[in-house]
Parts: structure tokens; C-alpha cells; sequence
């Protein structure tokens, strides 16, 4: 109840500082930014560069539809984040895990790779002891930041389980790569919106 009154006040504020656009208009982009911004940073326990889940995406995506846009492409943006039960999810939600991903969501697509690293053969184990071992963190900076590792990385893709293995997985898992997924999306509405003004500026008679 608490957070459904909170979304609703700061849907409320942004779509006041929006100022006179019309009904029609889109919520401008920077809007939508600040509200993904300040909804998260109101969310007890999260801190950026947490891993994100369904369920915490969700609430985002029902906010911004009382903004007055409706991410056209909602589905597929929450199907490209985390399921609450996923194996990721569940670890690094973990009392150890907290601790083991404050450390690693420093370095670039630390998620990525143990993402990737999970689907090798007895993976999950080795993320799980890498997560609740003593200095786990140091092997994701290994994988993310050296030389080495994208070295070791090359030599994983070449086993079936481990294609692409150096590579974005395509999944949303942090709090600015939703914003840079909404924003693809926000593009794709705004041409749309565009095409419809286009059309009915055509089909509308001469005066």
C-alpha cells in the first residue's frame, strides 16, 4: 500500500513538472528518466548497480503508464530482466550474496559473465562458491577487467556452453540499463505518435 502511495505521489510531481504538454504528447524523455531515477533511489535496501528482478520492474512499468505512456513494448522489456527465480537472482539476494554483488557491480557486465558462467558445466556451483567463498569478487574482476580474462573468455566460447562467452547477454540487469532499454522504447513511441499525426493531418479536409 505504501509503495502503491509513494509511485502514485511521484507520478504525480513528474507529471506536474512536465508543465503544459498536451494529452496527446509523450511524457519527454528526461522525465521518464527521472522517474526510474527516483523510484529506485526510494526503494529501501536497493542501491545502484543492484540486480534488478521482475518484480522490481514491474511497479516502474505501471508508473509510467499513469505518466501517460504506456511502454508499448512492455512484455519484452520485463521479459529481458531477471525472473525472481532465477538462479542469479536467488544467490545474489542472498545475505552472502549481497555482500558479494556490492562488490562486483563496479566492474563492467559483472553480471553478464556470471550469468554466463552459471550455464558452463557444474557452473551454478562455481558461482555459488565463488559468492560465498572468501575473495569470489576477485575472479569476476579477473573475467570483466583483465587481459587475462577475456583471454580465458575466448577459450570458454569455444565450448558449447560457453559461446559468446566475453559478450552482453541482452538481459536488463541493472537500474541505467533499463533506462537505456525504456529509451529504445520511448524512440519507437515517439515515431509512432509521429506516423499518427502524419496520417491524420493527411486524411483531415481543407478548411
Amino acid at each position: 500500500m505504501r509503495t502503491s502511495l509513494c509511485l502514485a505521489t511521484l507520478c504525480l510531481c513528474l507529471f506536474l513538472a512536465a508543465g503544459t504538454a498536451k494529452a496527446k504528447d509523450l511524457p519527454k524523455f528526461e522525465h521518464v528518466e527521472q522517474f526510474v531515477q527516483r523510484y529506485y533511489h526510494g526503494q529501501p535496501s536497493f542501491e545502484a548497480g543492484d540486480l534488478l528482478s521482475r518484480s522490481r520492474v514491474e511497479p516502474v512499468l505501471s508508473g509510467l503508464k499513469q505518466m501517460g505512456w504506456a511502454v508499448p513494448d512492455a512484455k519484452a522489456v520485463l521479459a529481458s530482466v531477471p525472473a525472481d527465480n532465477s538462479f542469479l537472482v536467488r544467490e545474489l539476494y542472498s545475505p552472502e550474496g549481497l555482500r558479494f554483488m556490492r562488490k562486483v557491480d563496479r566492474y563492467p557486465m559483472a553480471y553478464d559473465r556470471l550469468e554466463r558462467l552459471a550455464r558452463l558445466p557444474n557452473g551454478r556451483r562455481t558461482v555459488h562458491d565463488l559468492i560465498h567463498g572468501k575473495g569470489g569478487e576477485k575472479m569476476v574482476e579477473y573475467l570483466t577487467i583483465s587481459r587475462g580474462g577475456r583471454e580465458m573468455g575466448k577459450m570458454l566460447s569455444k565450448i558449447p556452453a560457453g559461446t559468446s562467452f566475453n559478450q552482453p547477454t541482452g538481459k536488463v540487469y541493472t537500474v541505467q540499463a533499463l533506462i537505456t532499454r525504456l529509451r529504445e522504447s520511448h524512440r519507437l513511441s515517439e515515431k509512432t505518435r509521429q506516423e499518427q499525426l502524419a496520417s491524420a493531418a493527411s486524411t483531415t479536409p481543407d478548411s
